[in-house]
């Protein structure tokens, strides 16, 4: 596991934080003018530190390549600093998915507006339009780093996280690639910010964060052959769909339940539920029909912000950092009606 987050660089840093139940939110400068009064923000200078030392990034090409960039080419040289994945596998072995929601929407609304406003609508910075596609992150991370196998991008709101792990299960299957990086990754801007604030309906601003989390999924042979300890094992992974709101809870509860059968375990055998949402209506509906209210819930968003398409990510960093967790429920409930739940095993913790 690699982690850049509100509580600094490092996986290290994200478990002393979050074990200890340390806020990392912080209070928004009020001339911002934004529709909240805390986040949780990732040091920029730090972050830039790091890809100008690991990377050979100067400060130039960190403003080309933007901040949703940054923190995943960054978590993935955490990564590397601790694993030789470069010197273990051929490039075409190496694959990545990486996951995220609004990662780049903010320039692809600054190259619209510049072909709004402009004489003519083609008057527009040609270098910003490499940025504001959707696989941005994904491309730049897979070209620092040489990894020329399946490289994916996925986008599913709240679900993301979850489904990078299904789209990481599905390559292994496949045998398309024995080593896959797996993430997600959401950046804090003024435009997502507002987005998601207008998406809300009336509701309190919740705090946003952002940060990056990136996984090193193989074969339990694999990484007995690199010499590497499992630190978690995906039993199970359920997704649905909803058309009315009001039957989130109905349509995760039927997903728990599908999740556990699959993976074989009993609810009473569950030891900690990590939901999506800050605030969790439906997700603590459903956890608590199933799980009762005896069993732990945590919301990672509660002390990080809400990390969106990253959310899944921290649930599972969150997960493999407490010391309470042996069998773990990831659950996310998206705005758009998706659901899912994941059933994970904790083997380990380094």
């Amino acid at each position: 596991m690699s982690v850049i987050s509100p509580y600094g660089l490092g996986k290290a840093a994200f478990r002393d934080g979050f074990t200890a139940g340390r806020s990392a939110l912080s209070k928004v400068d009020v001339a911002d003018d934004l529709p909240y009064v805390e986040a949780g923000v990732v040091d920029g200078e730090a972050v830039s530190v790091l890809l100008r030392d690991d990377c050979d990034l100067n400060s130039r090409s960190q403003r080309f390549i933007g901040r949703p960039s940054s923190l995943a080419v960054g978590t993935l040289a955490l990564m590397l600093r601790e694993h030789d994945l470069l010197g273990e596998y051929a490039p075409a072995q190496r694959a990545l998915v990486l996951g995220g929601d609004l990662t780049t929407t903010d320039r692809a609304m600054d190259l619209m507006y510049d072909s709004l406003t402009e004489e003519l609508p083609y008057h527009v910075n040609a270098k910003q339009l490499p940025s504001t596609a959707m696989n941005f992150p994904t491309t730049q991370c897979a070209v620092r780093f040489g990894l020329q196998g399946p490289n994916s991008t996925i986008t599913s709101g709240r679900v993301t996280g979850l489904s990078v792990l299904n789209y990481a299960r599905r390559l292994h299957r496949a045998g398309r690639a024995p080593m896959v990086l797996a993430g997600a990754v959401e950046d804090l801007n003024a435009r997502r910010s507002w987005i998601t604030w207008h998406g809300l309906a009336g509701q309190e601003p919740r705090p946003l964060g952002e940060g990056c989390c990136v996984f090193l999924t193989e074969s339990a042979e694999s990484a007995a052959e690199h010499g590497r300890t499992p630190m978690a094992e995906v039993l199970a992974l359920e997704f649905g769909t909803t058309l009315d709101p009001a039957r989130a809870t109905e349509a995760l509860t039927t997903r728990i339940r599908r999740a556990l059968a699959s993976a074989e375990v009993d609810a009473a055998d569950v030891d900690l539920a990590l939901l999506s949402g800050v605030d969790g209506d439906a997700e603590h509906a459903a956890v608590t029909g199933v799980f009762g209210a005896d069993t732990p819930a945590v919301f990672p968003g509660d002390l990080i912000g809400d990390t969106a398409g990253a959310s899944g990510a921290f649930q599972l960093a969150a997960a493999l950092s407490d010391p309470a967790a042996g069998l773990a429920v990831l659950t996310a409930v998206d705005p758009d009606g998706q659901v899912g739940c994941g059933v994970v095993r904790i083997l380990s913790r380094h």
